[in-house]
């Protein structure tokens, strides 16, 4: 079968790079070996959103009475739990496979594997089949990185991948790394009522962020009853008593801990060995690409967690797949990595785009800082959540980035990337009224700050 693209990997950067090729008219294949969706939908953000969503309705019953409900009461459901993520997931799963087939994108399930610039070998059950082809997209995602600890293979330890298959119902969890993964899954279980430890290397949670937000979410897992340890170095997992004890490294002195599970989210490393038979040129298993996310071979592409500098979010993969996909069908479609927002969905979240107030100060450069603080914010006040929100301009007041820890960070950010994308005064982003009472009239607030400076 002849196509103008054939895509490998069917995750959002897949699937999408596959319906904008369809849409721009291209005779387009999209191979997946698993599950469409990918990592995103089957096993990573769609699962672990739903599971974050039943935590934030149990953490508001269990105070209910704040809100003039008497006796309220919850606990976790595991079998409960199993169930709604899966449907969810199969929702999404179905909706994603109906869009590819309205768009008539033919789904090859199989291993696919490029032989040539214009030839990808489909390895399945039922054999192996060859389709020929203009373009190539690279879009293979990545893996679970599990670093060399004794023990990692021991029953009850987990990856993010393997932890949300089985959802165990324990009583005390260990997780390692306090990055996005780590911090999302201890939400979740410490509402769910486990006992829950963040170990992490590096000397706090969440290092691509600020400091700020760090030391925030650092107090706010405090209340919640969640233990941090960090600058710790975990030497070793053992079985002991019938439970699991993990054994790290502080401040030169060796300490352990007991768990029912130890779950193992130290980051994700690109799936990309043996994709190509040609060389190409990579770095730490990355593809560096151009600005239109072509490899150094001619009409290959690669886009999502396996590109060079890039950020493994979903949302960074399905824009570079459009991206890709103008490219091949000759059009423009012009994309700014650099305002990728990133988000944690912590209670309440958190979410950050543009330049970094430890940044700045990192490259020396001559910024303005506002912050506000929730509590001050009626709607937040209402839903008893706190955090706050801080926004950077240069000396021009032209919008340079924000960092936000509040209700619905993750729906506001795109406010802040469209001020920057646009080149934005303050005096412009002001333009505009926002309603009250709102989370986002509190970003009308910070702007205001800076016209103080």
């Amino acid at each position: 079968m002849k196509y103008d693209v054939v895509i490998i990997g069917g995750g959002p950067g897949g699937y999408g790079c596959a319906l904008s090729c369809a849409g721009y008219g291209l005779k387009t294949a999209l191979v997946e070996k698993r599950e469409l969706g990918g990592t995103c939908l089957n096993r990573g953000c769609i699962p672990t959103k739903t599971l974050l969503f039943t935590a934030g309705l149990l953490e508001n019953l269990k105070k209910s009475s704040l809100f003039g409900i008497r006796d309220g009461r919850g606990e976790a459901d595991f079998e409960g739990l199993r169930k709604r993520s899966a449907q969810v997931v199969s929702t999404l799963r179905s909706g994603v496979a109906k869009l590819l087939r309205q768009r008539r994108v033919d789904v090859y399930q199989g291993i696919g594997k490029v032989i040539s610039p214009t030839l990808v070998e489909v390895k399945s059950k039922d054999g192996k089949s060859r389709l020929e082809t203009d373009h190539i997209v690279l879009a293979t995602g990545g893996a679970p990185s599990v670093p060399p600890i004794s023990g990692s293979t021991l029953p009850g330890v987990y990856t993010s991948d393997s932890f949300l298959e089985k959802l165990p119902e324990v009583k005390r969890l260990v997780i390692i790394g306090g990055g996005v993964i780590g911090v999302e899954f201890a939400e979740a279980f410490r509402a769910f009522g486990a006992e829950v430890t963040i170990v992490e290397m590096m000397p706090r949670l969440l290092p691509p962020f600020d400091t700020d937000i760090s030391r925030h979410l650092s107090a706010l897992f405090r209340k919640k009853g969640i233990r941090t340890v960090t600058g710790a170095g975990v030497r070793k997992i053992e079985e002991k008593d019938g439970a699991l004890s993990v054994s790290y490294e502080l401040s030169g002195k060796e300490e352990s801990l007991p768990a029912d599970a130890v779950l193992i989210a130290t980051g994700r490393h690109p799936e990309t060995k043996g994709l190509l038979p040609m060389e190409a040129i990579m770095e730490r298993g990355f593809f560096k690409v151009n600005e239109h996310f072509e490899t150094s071979v001619p009409g290959i592409y690669a886009i999502g967690d396996i590109v060079c500098g890039g950020i493994q979010l979903a949302h960074a993969a399905e824009a570079g797949g459009k991206a890709a996909a103008a490219a091949i069908a000759g059009k423009e479609r012009a994309i700014d990595m650099a305002l990728v927002p990133q988000c944690v969905y912590t209670i309440p979240e958190i979410a950050a785009v543009g330049i970094s107030e430890d940044q700045a100060k990192k490259d020396g450069l001559s910024f303005k800082t506002s912050r506000v603080v929730m509590g001050s914010n009626a709607k937040s006040l209402i839903a008893d959540e706190g955090g706050y929100m801080k926004i950077f301009t240069d000396q021009e007041n032209h919008m340079l980035g924000a960092q936000l820890l509040c209700s619905g960070a993750d729906n506001l950010i795109s406010e802040v990337s469209l001020a920057i994308a646009g080149g934005m005064t303050i005096e412009d982003f002001l333009k505009i009224i926002r309603p009250h009472p709102s989370v986002e009239e509190s970003l009308g607030q910070a702007a205001e700050g800076i016209l103080l400076k």
